[in-house]
C-alpha cells in the first residue's frame, strides 16, 4: 500500500498544478468567448465527447484489465500493442466521420466548423487515455498525469496570446488540438520505461477483446447518455448563452471527476489480484479504505463548493459567468456521487460483473433521457443539473448492491458521519465570514475542517504515522 501513497502524493502534487493551469486556461477562454461563443463552445466539446465515447469500446478498462493479468513481459506487450492499434484504427474512423455527423444537427454554422478544428484533440486524447492502462498497472500514474499537465502547459501560451489578440473560436479549438498532440508524445518518451510500444495486428486477440470489451463499451455509451445527453438537449431548446452558463460549472465538474478514475486506476490491479487469489479480506480492507478517503476528500469538496461557488466562478470564469454559481452548488453532488460510483464500478469490473451491470446502466439511461427531453425544454439548465445527479446516484447504488450481494461485502460508515459532522461545524463557523478573500476563506475552512476530522478521530494520528512512515 505504501507504492499507492507514493504515487497518490505525487499524482496529488501533478494534479494540483495541472489543476491550477487548467482553471487558468478555462478562465482565459470563458474570457475570450464570453457566454454565446463559450455556449458553442460547450456544445463543440460534448458533441465530439459524446461520438468519440461511443466508439470508445471499453478499451481502457479492458487493457487494465488485461494487463493486471499478466505477468510475462512478452504477452503484456502483445496485449498493449494489439489494444492500441484497435484505439487507433477506430479513432482514426470517428475522427473521419464527425465532421460529416454534425452536418445532420441543427446546430449554428459555428459549431460545424468547429468541431473540425476540435476533433483532433479527441483523436490524441484518445490513444492517451487508452494507454494511461499501462501505467496503471506499474503504479506509475504520476507520468501519467503528468502528460496531461504538459498539455496544459504547451496550451496556456497561446490562449494567453489569443486572449491579449481578441482570438476566435476555432484559434481556441485548434491550439487545444496541438497541445494535445504533444501530451500524446510526451506519454510515448514516457511509456518506454514499462514496454515499447508499436502495432498489434493480431485479429484472433481482437477477436477476444471484443469479447471481453463489449459489455464495458456498452455500459460507457449507456453512460455517456445519462451524463453528456443533457447538454446536447439543452443546446437544442435553449440559448448558447444558457448553454455557456450550464458548460462553464460543468468545466468545474469535469475538472474534479477527473480524480477517483486516476485513483481507482491504481487501485484496480489490487482488486483484481485480491479477487483471482479469493483473498476477499484484503479485498475488503482495500473497500473500506477507499470508502474513507473519499468520503473525506467528497464531503471537503461540497463544503470548499456550497460555502464559496460564487467567489470559485468569479475567480474562474470571470463575472459573466457568476450566475453558474447555484448550478456548480447541485452539480457538486453529481461529483460526489461518480467519485462513490467509480469505486464500486470498478469493483464490479475486478469481479467480472459488467454484463450484471449493464441492466443498471440501460435504465439510468432510459431514465436520464426521458427526463431530459420531459423537464430541460420547460427548466433548462436546473433540470439538466438535478437529473445528472439522481442518475449518478441510481449507478452508485445499483453497484454497490450489486458488489454487495455478490461477495457479501458490508461498509463501515462511522468515518462518513464524523467527516459529515465536521463539514456542518466548519460550514456553521464560516458561513459568516464568507465575504472573507477566496484564498483565506478556502484555507481556513480546510484546516477547521481537518481539525475537527482528528478531534473526531475520523483521522487518527497513530495511522497517520504509520502511512508517512511508509
Amino acid at each position: 500500500m505504501s507504492k499507492i501513497f507514493t504515487n497518490t502524493i505525487w499524482q496529488i502534487v501533478i494534479r494540483f498544478f495541472d489543476v491550477i493551469v487548467g482553471v487558468v486556461n478555462i478562465g482565459i477562454i470563458t474570457r475570450v468567448l464570453g457566454q454565446t461563443q463559450f455556449g458553442f463552445y460547450t456544445t463543440i466539446f460534448v458533441f465530439l465527447q459524446t461520438v468519440m465515447t461511443i466508439g470508445d469500446f471499453g478499451l481502457y478498462l479492458t487493457l487494465l484489465n488485461e494487463v493486471s493479468a499478466t505477468q510475462d513481459k512478452k504477452e503484456e506487450k502483445k496485449r498493449i500493442d494489439n489494444i492500441f492499434t484497435i484505439r487507433l484504427v477506430s479513432s482514426l474512423i470517428i475522427f473521419a466521420l464527425a465532421p460529416l455527423l454534425i452536418k445532420f444537427f441543427p446546430y449554428d454554422q459555428a459549431v460545424k466548423v468547429g468541431v473540425i478544428f476540435l476533433a483532433g484533440a479527441f483523436f490524441w486524447q484518445s490513444l492517451v487515455s487508452t494507454l494511461t492502462a499501462v501505467f496503471a498497472k506499474y503504479l506509475d500514474m504520476a507520468k501519467a498525469t503528468l502528460v496531461y499537465l504538459i498539455a496544459r502547459l504547451v496550451y496556456l501560451w497561446p490562449l494567453i496570446y489569443i486572449y491579449q489578440h481578441s482570438g476566435t473560436l476555432n484559434q481556441v479549438l485548434f491550439w487545444n488540438t496541438l497541445s494535445t498532440a504533444v501530451g500524446f508524445f510526451a506519454l510515448l518518451i514516457f511509456i518506454q520505461k514499462h514496454q515499447r510500444l508499436g502495432m498489434g495486428w493480431n485479429f484472433a486477440y481482437w477477436k477476444k477483446v471484443f469479447k471481453i470489451a463489449w459489455p464495458l463499451s456498452l455500459g460507457v455509451v449507456l453512460n455517456l447518455v445519462y451524463f453528456k445527453a443533457d447538454t446536447l438537449i439543452l443546446s437544442a431548446y435553449h440559448s448558447a448563452e444558457k448553454v455557456g452558463l450550464y458548460g462553464a460549472a460543468y468545466k468545474v465538474l469535469e475538472v474534479l471527476v477527473t480524480f477517483p478514475h486516476m485513483f481507482m486506476g491504481l487501485i484496480l490491479p489490487l482488486f483484481v489480484a485480491s479477487w483471482v487469489k479469493k483473498d476477499f479480506e484484503k479485498l475488503r480492507v482495500i473497500q473500506q479504505s477507499t470508502f474513507n478517503f473519499f468520503s473525506i476528500i467528497n464531503i471537503w469538496m461540497i463544503l470548499i463548493v456550497w460555502l464559496m461557488s460564487r467567489k470559485i466562478m468569479l475567480l474562474i470564469t470571470g463575472p459573466e459567468f457568476v450566475q453558474s454559481a447555484p448550478i456548480l452548488n447541485i452539480l457538486v453532488l453529481a461529483v460526489v456521487a461518480i467519485f462513490f460510483g467509480t469505486m464500486f464500478t470498478y469493483l464490479v469490473v475486478a469481479m467480472g460483473l459488467q454484463k450484471k451491470m449493464l441492466k443498471f446502466y440501460f435504465l439510468t439511461a432510459v431514465f436520464g433521457l426521458t427526463a431530459y427531453f420531459l423537464f430541460i425544454p420547460e427548466y433548462g439548465y436546473w433540470a439538466a443539473a438535478i437529473i445528472t445527479v439522481l442518475a449518478e446516484v441510481f449507478v452508485w447504488v445499483a453497484a454497490y448492491f450489486l458488489v454487495k450481494k455478490s461477495a457479501n461485502f458490508s461498509l463501515k460508515t462511522g468515518i462518513m458521519w464524523r467527516s459529515v459532522l465536521a463539514a456542518i461545524l466548519s460550514f456553521v463557523l464560516f458561513w459568516p465570514l464568507r465575504g472573507w478573500p477566496v484564498i483565506f476563506l478556502g484555507l481556513g475552512v480546510s484546516v477547521f475542517y481537518f481539525l475537527m476530522l482528528f478531534v473526531l478521530r475520523a483521522i487518527k494520528k497513530d495511522e497517520l504515522k504509520i502511512i508517512l512512515n511508509k
